[in-house]
């Protein structure tokens, strides 16, 4: 389940126009004191959140549609990828010593990115992206049911929809001003 928040799509879209992008070329350039992974696990990530870019609508849903989801099946070597590196953008924020070349490319990525995010930025737009990947409670397979199976929606489906928006509330995946909230 993918919420059809504006705000979280346009989080979805720098990940993957300014961030991963930088990162997996950075890897593949292998720079010295370049990222701390081999670049697979920076391509794979970078891929992941191309696939789920294009997987959501430009413009995001019409306004009547905020509450709306996205279903998307999105496979588990993705998930670990974006896991693995935000791990070493973990340690390259907490200043291990052989990140150096990754805080310094973050910083850059962060200065020259539109909208300008600071490097904590990033990695907290990582991370709630990963909140909502990793969501694995009984309201998703219930509601997740209901949609492709084309139930019809009834008392369980939007118990199951109140519980899913809760929990990405609760991840800080909340309406924002792109939101027209």
């Amino acid at each position: 389940m993918l919420p059809s928040l504006p705000s979280w799509i346009a989080d979805v879209r720098w990940l993957d126009l300014m961030l991963l992008d930088q990162l997996a070329g950075a890897a593949e350039d292998t720079i010295e004191d370049g990222p701390p992974l081999p670049d697979a696990p920076y391509q794979a990530a970078a891929a992941a959140i191309n696939n789920l870019s294009a997987a959501l609508p430009l413009d995001g849903p019409p306004s009547t549609a905020q509450d709306s989801v996205y279903l998307k099946a999105v496979p588990a070597w993705e998930i670990d990828a974006l896991w693995q590196v935000l791990v070493v953008l973990r340690q390259a924020q907490a200043g291990t010593p052989d990140t150096a070349g990754l805080r310094d490319l973050l910083d850059e990525i962060a200065t020259y990115s539109s909208p300008i995010r600071t490097p904590d930025d990033a990695i907290t737009t990582l991370e709630r992206v990963l909140a909502v990947l990793l969501l694995d409670i009984p309201a998703v397979r219930t509601l997740a049911t209901t949609l492709i199976l084309k139930n019809p929606w009834n008392t369980a489906a939007e118990a199951s929809a109140a519980e899913i928006h809760a929990a990405w509330r609760a991840a800080g995946i909340r309406p924002g001003p792109a939101d027209g909230n």
